[in-house]
């Protein structure tokens, strides 16, 4: 398997109920191992809404290859990718590598036949995201596995962490094979319970089980400050 530029290496990652109050503790993180493994006769998609200079953009390390103003680096140590109770495995698309909306590559999530599924981005240590009023991301799938998918945030520290998870179909995504742009206000975490000045996962995606081998294509995610 080839790994994109933000060097995506898959390990097994240990148990997590879903959904319900976040517990990491005993997950394993995913690499963040380059092996240079990209397609240089591909053309870079700068996206459905291109970052424009001096504009305010977030990355989180992960899915998200093009323009931004600050980024949030995935080192393995304060910052990590994980996969939940191994209820799935990701894959680079590279055949065929136009299948995406941004950068050079898309990322597929592949369900390992679980009666849930799940991943996300964890951080260490919480941080302050109150300058951040946005969270986007672009999905695509049709199979039936992801008729149901969350996104969601998680504040506080270890024993006090919470997740907080909304419906994507709330937000504009349908379960139809095509690509859909969501943009999700984190007014709308907050006013589930999320704290902001101590979010300890930007990003965490979930769903019901389905049959091994279904899948869902993920890119363009950021957080914008309007």
């Amino acid at each position: 398997m080839t790994k994109p530029m933000w060097g995506l290496l898959l390990l097994l990652a240990a148990c997590r109920p879903d959904p319900g109050p976040a517990d990491y503790s005993d997950q394993g993180p995913v690499g963040n191992n380059n092996d240079g493994g990209t397609d240089p006769t591909s053309d870079v998609l700068p996206g459905p809404f291109p970052y424009e200079a001096g504009a305010r953009r977030l990355m989180v390390g992960i899915f998200y290859e093009t323009g931004h103003s600050d980024e949030m680096v995935l080192d393995n140590a304060e910052s990590n990718f994980y996969l939940y109770d191994n209820t799935v495995y990701v894959e680079d698309i590279f055949d065929p590598v136009e299948d995406r909306v941004e950068g050079k590559f898309a990322t597929k999530i592949v369900q390992n036949g679980k009666p849930w599924m799940g991943f996300g981005v964890h951080w260490t240590n919480v941080r302050n995201l109150d300058a951040w009023k946005t969270l986007h991301v672009s999905m695509k799938s049709a199979d039936p596995a992801f008729v149901g998918v969350k996104i969601g945030m998680s504040s506080g520290v270890k024993a006090d962490e919470k997740g907080y998870q909304l419906a994507a179909s709330k937000y504009g995504y349908v379960n139809d094979g095509q690509w859909h742009h969501l943009a999700i206000p984190i007014a709308d975490f907050t006013a589930a319970g999320l704290k902001l000045n101590a979010v300890s996962s930007p990003f965490t995606f979930a769903a019901e089980g389905g049959a091994a081998g279904d899948s869902l294509l993920l890119d363009n995610l950021y957080f914008t400050a309007n």
